[in-house]
């Protein structure tokens, strides 16, 4: 009897090394392997389930001090050197699958809404553009909609235009004409990129990328976009000279997902535009958040992601933010290159 309790007791003992030998394999397993399997991404499309940086941040900060990532300005600091260079939204986002992939994905509307003609834009106080113009000279920025058919749904109804320009791009227009009153020379390319496959929008800009590259000098490439978030009903907005503008995001890629060594210095141009417009504008960029992929910013250090409100703002509200950002734009640029 004593020697059956015994052979009970041995190999509950191992068994449940065993199930610890598991678990720790699993955990470390599941914490660098990235939820793909021979460059296939499995999506779990039923679901819309997302998480961003802030709040991924707020989960890990009270259990792990190396991934805290304190903030400053409204900016969260990665790479400090008291901290794990590990980014809280990707270690989540590797864990829970489904929070991996939804990029902002909205369902399309069954029936489809014509396009709104493109509002007039809307003049901010006159600047020195003469001057401006010599400091520049043949350099330009340049403005792009990776998910063109993006909108905002008080003025066209719906959150996408499938197959047209949404809205948005008449936000990337209307940055580039108020750029150019300045004196810094501006174009936008509104080649749809998001159509007939929204999955190979990077690719299809990538290539535009590519294009105006090779066009000549390029002071800055930005990517404009607007953010959706579920359960929103109405756009954040600031006041700013007594007129509502929808906040801007910027998002910076990162390299954890390929290879992209200068990420920072595209980090660093988010961080003196994020600081110059709480100079100018406060309240106006709500912060700059480091994310995953690249969104082809691997190809110039000086390009950036921007969300211009979410498709619950009013297309007004929206303009009105990137004539703002126009002018701090040009600040920043106006410093490098005295």
């Amino acid at each position: 009897m004593r020697t059956n309790y015994f052979r009970a007791f041995i190999k509950g003992i191992l068994l449940v090394q065993i199930f610890i030998i598991i678990i720790i394999a699993g955990v470390s397993l599941d914490f660098y392997w990235y939820p793909s399997v021979s460059g296939l991404n499995f999506r779990f499309l039923p679901f819309n389930i997302s998480i961003n940086q802030q709040q991924a941040v707020g989960l890990v900060r009270e259990t792990s001090y190396a991934m805290a990532c304190p903030e400053y300005n409204g900016i969260i600091q990665y790479a400090n050197r008291f901290y794990a260079e590990i980014i809280p939204q990707d270690v989540l986002s590797a864990n829970i699958p489904v929070m991996a992939f939804n990029d902002n994905a909205e369902v399309q509307d069954a029936v489809e809404q014509p396009e709104v003609p493109a509002v007039e834009p809307e003049t901010l106080p006159a600047v020195n553009a003469d001057e401006n113009s010599k400091i520049f000279g043949a350099n330009r920025i340049v403005c792009y909609c990776t998910h063109s058919a993006e909108s905002y749904i008080p003025d066209s109804g719906k959150a996408k235009l499938e197959g047209k320009r949404g809205l948005i791009n008449n936000v990337a227009e209307n940055l580039v004409q108020e750029t150019a009153r300045q004196g810094l020379k501006a174009e936008f390319v509104n080649t749809i990129h998001d159509f007939p496959d929204y999955n190979k929008s990077y690719t299809n800009s990538r290539s535009t990328v590519n294009n105006i590259l090779k066009g000549g000098p390029v002071l800055a490439l930005f990517d404009i976009h607007r953010d959706s978030i579920p359960g929103q009903s109405k756009g954040s907005v600031v006041n700013i000279n007594g007129r509502k503008a929808a906040q801007i995001l910027i998002i910076v890629g990162t390299n954890e997902r390929k290879s992209h060594p200068n990420w920072r210095k595209n980090l660093d141009f988010a961080q003196r535009l994020y600081n110059a417009s709480e100079k100018m504008y406060p309240g106006l960029i709500k912060g700059v958040r480091s994310q995953a992929g690249t969104y082809n910013q691997e190809y110039h250090d000086h390009a950036l992601l921007l969300e211009f409100g979410s498709d619950c703002n009013s297309l007004e509200e929206a303009r009105y933010a990137s004539g703002l950002f126009s002018r701090v734009l040009v600040q920043v640029l106006k410093e490098e290159n005295n």
